[in-house]
């Protein structure tokens, strides 16, 4: 199964994404610059991720929509 990924927050320096492998049942986030090709070498755990204070606003808000997208899939039924 191909790995997904969704963007949590983008400029023009880069984008935060959260992916997940679904064969091995992993879930990381990354920060890639434009035109960078992912590196699997470079992902962190979500708890790391969600540890760090936000290093500037746009780390701020992938932090936020990470948040929101865990909330928002507890509170389904």
């Amino acid at each position: 199964m191909p790995v997904l990924a969704y963007s949590l927050a983008n400029d023009i320096k880069g984008s935060w994404r959260i992916v997940f492998v679904p064969d091995e049942l992993h879930l990381y986030v990354e920060f890639r610059p434009p035109g960078a090709d992912p590196d699997p070498a470079d992902w962190m755990s979500v708890d790391d991720f969600l540890a760090w204070r936000p290093k500037g606003a746009l780390h701020k808000d992938a932090l936020d929509r990470l948040v929101a997208l865990i909330c928002q899939a507890m509170s389904e039924p």
